[in-house]
């Protein structure tokens, strides 16, 4: 596989997919919003490209030059309380960054794309059955922002662009929501919150494993197709919960909270995410031939713990 274009690539997933390109002797060109990131990446021996998808740049030409692309980026949020106001800005520059990008691609060059999206898009799943990247539902939380930029792509491929589209379920790591939610408050022994009167399934996947999918799916991933990035173990936030309180050796507290003070909290976005189904199975995945480093939470949340620990120090 020739160089590798990445937009996003300092980003949680970002920056583990650009530690696997390094591991396995790929070569990778990154496009950083951060000079001070950008100088990093050199360091480390990456090509970097200081520049937005949002504003014309030297990106464009090095998207018309790309054989293997992985688009990452999306407008940052994380943080934040997500009110209609700022999803709505999320959801037009998301959709912008994607059809700028695109609109440079070569077609006579370009071999891949690997279009990164959310499982948010397939909205509540249920709890009976997992479900695969054919199920259709009303896109949820996120969903209704990121899905005119999912729609699109089938503008793009009917051009014959190559694009493979993956959906990330919960990418958990030792940065991100898994802090935050669980790992901090119970290492400092306060209260783990948790919607009263909910207990929906969700699909983890360790962000090393989300990475190394996303190189992967560069390679194997069939044009056209989509792929659900999830561990092969669908568990309740209870359960994710119980893993990490084995690792830190703890029995934590849960406060529960209703649902209006929860919208007052994160905004009526992530509460509809919170509150939703996300029931998957990886198969598609597994089928084209994706080894999983962390096979399910109980093989990863250890490292990740310990790791959080570790950076603690």
């Amino acid at each position: 596989m020739s160089k590798i274009l990445i937009t996003g690539g300092t980003g949680y997933v970002g920056s583990r997919l650009i530690n696997e390109i390094i591991n396995e002797g790929k070569e990778a060109v990154v496009l950083t919003r951060s000079a001070e990131k950008a100088k990093e990446l050199k360091s480390k021996g990456v090509e970097a490209l200081v520049g937005d998808l949002l504003t014309d740049g030297a990106w464009q030409e090095a998207v018309k030059q790309a054989e293997y692309v992985i688009h990452l980026a999306a407008p940052p949020t994380w943080g934040k309380k997500v009110t209609k106001k700022i999803a709505t800005a999320f959801s037009e520059g998301h959709y912008e960054m994607t059809v700028r990008l695109l609109d440079h691609v070569n077609p006579a060059k370009i071999k891949k794309i690997v279009y990164i999206a959310g499982t948010s898009f397939y909205g509540d799943t249920g709890s009976d059955v997992p479900k695969d990247s054919d199920y259709k539902s009303e896109p949820k939380g996120w969903g209704p922002y990121i899905a005119g930029s999912v729609h699109v792509l089938d503008r793009y491929l009917a051009q014959g662009l190559p694009i493979t589209t993956a959906f990330p379920a919960q990418i958990y790591g030792p940065d991100s929501w898994m802090p935050q939610l669980f790992i901090e408050p119970l290492y400092r022994k306060k209260p783990v919150y948790s919607l009263t009167g909910y207990e929906p399934y969700f699909s983890p996947i360790h962000v090393e494993d989300t990475a190394r999918a996303c190189l992967f799916l560069a390679e194997h991933g069939k044009v056209g197709d989509r792929y659900i990035l999830c561990d092969d173990e669908p568990m309740t936030s209870n359960a994710f919960m119980n893993l990490i309180e084995q690792e830190l050796e703890i029995t934590g507290t849960v406060r529960k909270i209703p649902k209006w003070l929860c919208q007052f909290i994160l905004g009526p976005v992530l509460t509809e995410y919170a509150t939703a189904h996300t029931y998957f199975t990886n198969r598609k995945l597994k089928e084209i031939g994706f080894d999983y480093r962390y096979p399910t939470a109980k093989d990863g949340v250890p490292s990740v713990v310990q790791e959080w620990i570790s950076n603690q120090k």
